[in-house]
């Protein structure tokens, strides 16, 4: 039978007690971040719309798609009163990140490229073209992967 002695029951006790502090943070903060995601999604379309009716654009962006998101490819959303839909990314360059929304056509391509940032045409400058068309590409395949996972069911 093994027998501890106090000073080793002790060294034991503290790391323990730090461990557990750290996963229940962790713990909370992932409960936090998945039941706030809901009003996350409505704000972003809010501040989306905002934008781009500011920019004189007619479009507006409605519910969360079912299939909100692939790895790395921002938020899908459906477009209020038009077929298609709607990509919220952003991509990081410069050592921050610059928003973008890109409309898709019901055929599931990229139509338009939107900036949202407040210095629009800055924003584009700053991002090389073959760099915006590999998000494109990606955006234009997760769609093509969400028809076909759609057209399954």
């Amino acid at each position: 039978m093994i027998q501890f002695k106090w000073d080793e029951m002790s060294a034991l006790k503290d790391p323990g007690i730090f461990a557990g502090w750290i996963g229940a943070i962790l713990l909370l903060g992932g409960l936090l971040w998945l039941g706030t995601q809901g009003i996350r999604m409505e704000m972003t379309a809010r501040s989306v719309n905002k934008v781009l009716q500011e920019a004189g654009d007619q479009r507006r962006i409605g519910a969360p798609r079912p299939f909100r998101s692939l790895p790395d490819q921002g938020s899908r959303y459906a477009l209020l009163n038009q077929p298609g839909g709607a990509v919220v990314f952003s991509v990081m360059t410069g050592g921050g990140a610059l928003p973008f929304v890109a409309m898709i056509s019901p055929e599931g391509i990229v139509e338009e490229l939107i900036p949202l940032a407040r210095n629009r045409d800055m924003t584009l400058e700053q991002v090389s073209p073959g760099f915006l068309q590999s998000y494109i590409r990606r955006i234009e395949a997760g769609e093509a992967l969400i028809t076909s996972r759609e057209g399954k069911k």
